[in-house]
């Protein structure tokens, strides 16, 4: 009886370890699963991302091409092939940068596939999704990157078409237009207008590479003083 007796816990102490194994495991299951499904869309929004970027950068290599395409033919000043060499250059610079993203983009989708594959087929999907999330986020930042290099690429082009038009002499504007607030027309306070920033001031904005008297793509205060005079 006493033999009977100690039988008893030791078959429920089994059974109640059978139960919580299978219930761990069970509670493993779905995780595995969400972790694989994860892998998945995140190596699919990778790949889209790549895409993108690659759009840009082809994008940005067209505006150079045709950037470089106005500069050659000529410009109506020597002013004017001075700032059109530079906004040139500036678009080839956009094209490259842009280049270099989307090629980053492409590595870290190639990653996020990666990863995906050894979530899917690997011993530890969780660990694995992580990493294809880590590379998801590469390619999105390296897509941004592109998109704004391409922006930069196209302006730089249509800057080198109006900076063949521009003239030998600073063409000042209206009188009622000469007055510059300058810190104000400054938002980020570097020191400088930048054609974006100059759009505020319609007189300005239309005379910006007649203003930038260096081509630099950026009005200085001693700039501004020279138009208003």
């Amino acid at each position: 009886m006493r033999q009977h007796a100690f039988q008893r816990p030791s078959l429920l102490v089994l059974a109640l370890t059978a139960t919580f194994a299978l219930g761990a495991a069970s509670a493993q299951v779905p995780g595995k699963v969400q972790s694989k499904h994860d892998a998945v869309e995140k190596a699919d929004v990778a790949a889209g991302s790549a895409m993108q970027a690659r759009d840009s950068a082809a994008s940005a290599e067209l505006a150079a091409e045709a950037a470089v395409q106005t500069r050659e033919q000529g410009a109506t000043s020597a002013r004017g092939a001075i700032a059109a060499q530079a906004t040139t250059q500036q678009a080839e610079r956009a094209a490259a940068d842009a280049r270099s993203a989307a090629q980053q983009a492409i590595r870290a989708a190639d990653e996020a596939r990666s990863a995906q594959a050894a979530a899917v087929s690997g011993s530890n999907p969780a660990g694995a999704a992580v990493q294809a999330r880590a590379a998801m986020n590469q390619a999105r930042t390296a897509n941004a990157v592109a998109a704004d290099a391409g922006s930069v690429a196209r302006a730089a082009a249509a800057a080198t078409a109006e900076a063949n038009r521009l003239p030998d002499r600073i063409v000042a504007p209206p009188s009622d237009g000469r007055s510059v607030d300058f810190a104000a027309l400054d938002l980020d306070g570097d020191g400088a207008i930048s054609r974006e920033e100059s759009r505020a001031h319609g007189a300005l904005s239309a005379n910006f590479l007649a203003v930038d008297a260096n081509a630099d793509g950026r009005i200085s205060v001693d700039e501004v003083n020279a138009w208003r005079r």
